[in-house]
């Protein structure tokens, strides 16, 4: 319906924002204005130096046009129309490609965490171990969303919300910051979490069969993926 259709550019648009050190993220218009701008500026001169010379469109003693004026700008309109709605139409289908594998990726990383919450061991005396193991873990998955979602759209960490990092080591977290790229912090902290999912189940806080336990990575893999 149209009002779906315009809910859904209202959306497309909202992604065009300022970042925090004044960067247009998401928009095009950036690198079309590095053209726009100089062109315009040497046809101004251009004409400029054509009136100060007493050059006008009636005595330069150029040739009949072959093309009417109307025929030209038909035919601009319609190459025009045509890219616009060309790639129009293929950046809201990539727009919501990615949506879908955002989803994809958040909604596996949730069953594999749920999943772990589930296997987790019943036993009275290694519930505050359960409980370490469940802290940590949601740590991990909230940090390795954030990061995601920073390496998605260029945006800096403070601007997603994120569980607080306690219970993580001060020398992973300031690796973490040491490191620029963000595909690279991504694949730290899922290390960080297949190797607390390996270290609990051997300790006997996850208690369920290894065959079972390996989807857990598989879910894991197919949302870094």
């Amino acid at each position: 319906s149209p009002c779906a259709y315009f809910r859904q550019l209202a959306k497309l648009l909202r992604c065009f924002r300022t970042s925090p050190d004044g960067r247009w993220t998401g928009s095009v218009a950036p690198h079309a204005l590095k053209w726009a701008i100089p062109s315009s500026m040497l046809t101004l001169v251009y004409r400029a130096l054509l009136h100060m010379l007493g050059y006008t469109d009636w005595n330069l003693n150029l040739p009949p046009p072959t093309v009417s004026e109307t025929t030209a700008w038909a035919l601009f309109t319609s190459v025009l129309g045509f890219l616009v709605v060309f790639r129009g139409q293929l950046a809201y289908q990539r727009y919501w490609q990615g949506l879908q594998l955002v989803e994809q990726a958040c909604s596996v990383w949730l069953n594999g965490c749920s999943n772990l919450v589930a296997f987790c061991s019943n036993a009275p005396e290694k519930q505050n171990d359960v409980k370490k193991f469940q802290f940590l873990l949601s740590r991990f998955a909230s940090l390795l969303l954030c990061l995601s979602m920073c390496d998605i759209s260029g945006l800096e960490p403070d601007q997603f919300p994120c569980l607080d990092l306690a219970g993580i080591e001060t020398e992973g977290l300031t690796f973490l910051d040491s490191t620029e790229s963000s595909t690279v912090r991504q694949k730290v902290v899922l290390q960080w979490m297949q190797r607390l999912v390996v270290e609990s189940g051997r300790n006997g806080i996850i208690d369920v069969a290894p065959p079972i336990l390996s989807r857990v990575f598989q879910e894991f893999s197919i949302g870094i993926v």
